[in-house]
């Protein structure tokens, strides 16, 4: 098959837009609680950061005051 240069840069061109026309379509996404999500992951970075022992001379210097 034999393409020139124009149909090449052409056929690139259709791809390229028929690429972010896929990407902007609305996706079906189920409904979800985002606000559950959020407290889940939370809660799994939580226990995650918990396993490791950390010293308080790696602890920042900071004072809180109000």
């Amino acid at each position: 098959m034999k393409l020139s240069r124009r149909r090449l840069a052409g056929l690139a061109a259709a791809g390229l837009v028929a690429r972010t026309e896929a990407a902007q379509a609305p996706q079906d996404t189920p409904n979800t609680d985002f606000a559950k999500a959020a407290r889940d992951a939370i809660q799994r970075n939580s226990e995650t950061l918990s396993k490791f022992d950390v010293p308080m001379a790696t602890e920042p210097a900071f004072l809180f005051k109000p």
